[in-house]
């Protein structure tokens, strides 16, 4: 095998399955195993990859209600809402975003009453002008993979 998009390939097997020894990859891939080590080494120092994390299907330990909440956000607050949002174990994910309103949170939470309290504790803030929240019906696509390698190389 050559060098080339060694990166790409490393990150799309990883993608299958993060569980994989360097072993492993180095196998499939018919590089060394020192090989490996060293450009994985490289993505992390990089920022490329940021680690390796089990994919946990959050609903099979009682967090059943998943919720998007979108917040509209008082410019000189940003910062201290954003705090504010660290502090939810609940909120998996945090996205500054463009459009009507500045940041998109997505929220696993045990019941309606532990999502009320999450939302109506962040409306409280004084840099929440406004937040809309939708609760997820059915999770049709989750934690998709960008192919990083077209199949000829």
């Amino acid at each position: 095998m050559t060098y080339k998009n060694l990166s790409q390939k490393i990150l799309s097997l990883l993608q299958e399955d993060g569980r994989q020894s360097v072993r492993e990859l180095a196998e499939k891939m018919g590089v060394s195993a020192t090989t490996i080590a060293k450009r994985l080494d490289q993505l992390q120092e990089e920022g490329i990859l940021r680690g390796v994390t089990a994919d946990i299907d959050y609903e099979k330990f009682g967090y059943s209600y998943l919720a998007i909440t979108r917040f509209k956000i008082q410019g000189d607050e940003f910062s201290n809402v954003i705090e504010l949002l660290d502090q939810f174990p609940q909120l998996t994910e945090i996205y500054e975003i463009t459009g009507d309103y500045d940041i998109l949170a997505i929220g696993h939470y045990r019941d309606r009453s532990d999502m009320n309290k999450v939302v109506k504790r962040l409306q409280e803030h004084k840099g929440v002008l406004e937040s809309n929240t939708s609760m997820v019906l059915n999770v049709l696509k989750e934690r998709g993979h960008i192919p990083l390698v077209k199949d000829e190389e």
